[in-house]
């Protein structure tokens, strides 16, 4: 060969050669975004695995191991295999061997835990042995003093002095009262006697203190008192209740709220602004009377609506109680919806943890949202025979107690 020729053959490129990538290097089917096989480590030993995708759906733990296994991965002793999701993939791109035309197959694409068999909390012992060990530790000491704020709530709510009922009329609405009166004061006795006796009371009337003689034609003929006299009569039991608080807390604070009864009316119509309203009248009345005595009642404040507003809000011990009369939305299921509501106008109840209706004569706890509790409060009227009458519900009287400290409400009781 010459030099020419072999110069010719230096500077000219080698002739293509065919040949066969190895096998690993061949290109793979595509995967769906995350379904890409793979292997994750969890905290406790467990492994999320994607599998590559097969013809068939696996049918069993031993189909799943078998899967797992073609991966390359051993199942240490004591784990188990467990399907978590599988995924028909109906047109699935592959391409069987190089060089071969892509096409498209049904497939499944599954993804599996390797897991203990057993929880991770019966290593320790079996399930006797863990409740018998439960059950038999020490209760940790309750602390000597409990030096936080502890609040008793009353709620008097729908007394409607005047009216005349199932259960009788004046006489026998203020002998309820007294009664539910008396069992107060032996609730706080019992409070301290376990170690949470209260500091703090808030008197919180729910509205409707009065019948009056304008939400219906019936008040005219079966009412016992004139209007005056309802109002006379109210202003009597509160005055009762707040001496019977102020005689054994240090602080006593006193809300009251709008309601439909108690609403200055001509007709159905009400008169006036929101604030136009004979409960609210009567605690302005013992808020003046009070201020007359600052030595006796000095520890005494109240709460009242805005001018405009017919609800208010109270910081108990720390949270925010909001206090309505409940004749606001139509029927009791609704009241989430109007409080929810009220949270997006900014109106007074927005930020209450805890929200206390009267007006539907009945009682009823729930839990709504994220840590909030509704208390629909139970009447202390004489009976609501019309709708008894209607419904076949007859409601029982009661007034209703709950206390509140650093860590909420609790001691809930129907007085």
């Amino acid at each position: 060969m010459s030099l020419t020729t072999d110069l010719q053959g230096l500077i000219e490129p080698a002739a293509a050669q065919q040949s066969q990538p190895a096998q690993s290097l061949r290109p793979q089917q595509a995967a769906p975004r995350g379904w890409e096989a793979g292997v994750r480590y969890e905290p406790g030993g467990a492994m999320v695995v994607t599998a590559p995708p097969v013809d068939s759906h696996p049918q069993g733990e031993a189909d799943w191991r078998a899967h797992v296994e073609e991966m390359g991965l051993a199942i240490p002793d004591g784990f188990r295999v467990r399907l978590v999701e599988a995924k028909h993939d109906p047109a699935a791109w592959h391409r069987d061997s190089q060089g071969d035309d892509a096409v498209t197959r049904a497939v499944w694409r599954c993804k599996y835990v390797i897991e203990p068999a057993a929880p991770t909390w019966m290593s320790a012992g079996d399930v006797d042995a863990l409740v018998r060990d439960a059950m038999r530790r020490r209760r940790k000491a309750r602390p000597v003093v409990d030096t936080a704020e502890r609040a008793l709530v009353v709620v008097y709510a729908d007394a409607q002095a005047g009216k005349v009922g199932r259960d009788g009329g004046t006489p026998e609405l203020v002998a309820r009262v007294a009664d539910r009166f008396d069992r107060l004061d032996d609730h706080i006795r019992d409070l301290k006697a376990i170690g949470r006796g209260p500091s703090v009371a808030y008197w919180a009337d729910a509205g409707d203190c009065v019948e009056g003689f304008e939400n219906t034609p019936q008040q005219a003929f079966t009412n016992d008192l004139t209007m005056t006299e309802m109002v006379r009569v109210h202003r009597r039991i509160t005055f009762e209740g707040l001496d019977r608080l102020a005689g054994k807390m240090d602080r006593v604070v006193a809300a009251t709220c709008g309601s439909n009864h108690g609403r200055v009316r001509r007709g159905k119509d009400a008169l006036g602004p929101p604030v136009d309203d004979w409960g609210i009248e009567v605690m302005s009345q013992v808020a003046d009377a009070y201020a007359r005595n600052q030595d006796a009642y000095g520890h005494v404040s109240f709460v009242m609506p805005e001018r405009w507003r017919d609800s208010v809000s109270l910081d108990v011990a720390g949270h925010v109680v909001g206090l309505s009369h409940g004749h606001q939305y139509p029927r009791p299921e609704k009241a989430g919806d109007w409080w929810r509501g009220q949270s997006f106008g900014r109106q007074p109840v927005a930020d209450a943890a805890i929200l206390i209706t009267g007006h539907y004569h009945h009682f009823r706890a729930q839990q709504m949202g994220n840590g909030r509790l509704w208390i629909q409060a139970p009447t202390l009227d004489n009976g609501s025979d019309w709708y008894a009458v209607r419904s076949g519900e007859v409601s029982t009287s009661g007034l209703l107690v709950f206390s509140v400290g650093p860590d909420g409400w609790d001691d809930l009781r129907i007085l």
